[in-house]
């Protein structure tokens, strides 16, 4: 036996179309346990059933439907890697991970993707093609109220320059716009290699035409975006948060746009996944509203599940996978495992 046929891999959470990206586990000898895909959201696993389902598992695969918290792991003293399909971790303890020597492995390969997206949702909203669709297909014709603008000129404020701030940067470079930026860990020489110019937080929602958001969600940033942002905004400003729902006050975003404090939003992030028939701004012709699908591409799908194929193969072999979000639980896990 070469050791792969005694591993457990429990993919929670699948890419509908893609089981060929984890196809080589099994040719390897692992048992490949798969649940509900990603497709289905409300058909995830409550914490009694991941208890039951990881306690054997050596390796464990999501998206964000599953939580995985502190109970979880303490109750799998086989995993070595939480393999993310994605970026963001909020959805798992990853402190918790940390201490019992659990790997938290990402795979963040779809910046472009969402720097792509960010861009088409301003273009949507400068030139109001969501809303002039839905009004041709009313009956209306070209009138005062379809006329758009240009991006020509505006003033992109990029709130976060990591990976998908510089791709939207650079994306952006031949079109003439004035590029702003704030991020605490970027250098201002680091921001202008890109032709976007640092600013401090507030010069950057009091500047910009439009602001797109692209912060990591934690303790620090959760609601970081309120009441005092949208004031400082202009009333011509527009908001697109491609992010993370919980990093915006959502009464206060409400409020921006029922009392014009701002002239429109275009959202695909909200706190909750799934948006009751009631949500104010679904309403809202000035407001464009998508189901967080801004990372979402056959092209980025692919990618993403690929790394997080490679992710898991490197851990299972006992070497450090590419992208691991908890560095420092690397001690222990080594000693945990024996691996190199």
């Amino acid at each position: 036996m070469s050791g792969w046929e005694s591993r457990k891999v429990f993919i929670a959470e699948p890419n509908d179309g893609l089981d060929d990206t984890f196809q080589i586990l099994k040719d390897l000898g692992c048992r490949v346990v798969t649940g509900p895909p990603v497709s289905c959201a409300g058909q995830g696993y409550s914490e009694d059933e991941l208890v039951e389902l990881c306690r054997d598992a050596d390796a464990f695969f999501g998206m964000s439907r599953e939580v995985i918290t502190r109970r979880i792991l303490e109750a799998s003293p086989k995993l070595r890697v939480i393999c993310k399909y994605g970026t963001g971790v909020n959805n798992i303890d990853v402190a918790a991970a940390t201490d019992c020597g659990i790997l938290v492995a990402n795979a963040p390969v779809h910046n472009l993707t969402v720097a792509e997206y960010a861009i088409a949702s301003m273009l949507s909203l400068l030139k109001k093609i969501p809303y002039n669709a839905n009004h041709l297909r009313s009956g209306g014709w070209r009138d005062s109220t379809t006329t758009g603008q240009e991006l020509y000129q505006k003033t992109v404020g990029i709130l976060g320059f990591g990976r998908i701030g510089k791709q939207i940067a650079k994306r952006l470079s031949g079109w003439e716009v004035k590029l702003i930026t704030y991020d605490p860990v970027v250098t201002r020489e680091e921001a202008s290699l890109f032709g976007a110019r640092m600013v401090s937080w507030d010069e950057l929602f009091s500047e910009s035409d439009i602001v797109t958001v692209h912060l990591p969600l934690n303790d620090a940033t959760a609601g970081i975006i309120g009441k005092k942002e949208f004031d400082r905004m202009k009333e011509t400003a527009l908001f697109v948060n491609d992010a993370r729902g919980a990093l915006v006050d959502q009464e206060a975003l409400t409020d921006a746009l029922v009392h014009h404090k701002i002239a429109g939003a275009a959202i695909d992030v909200f706190p909750q996944e799934g948006l009751p028939s009631d949500y104010p701004l679904l309403s809202m012709d000035q407001v464009i509203l998508t189901p967080h699908t801004a990372g979402y591409t056959v092209e980025s799908l692919r990618r993403i599940a690929g790394q997080a194929t490679e992710n898991c193969m490197a851990a299972l072999r006992g070497q450090i996978p590419e992208f691991v979000v908890n560095r420092e639980a690397i001690p222990k896990w080594k000693e945990r495992f024996g691996a190199r």
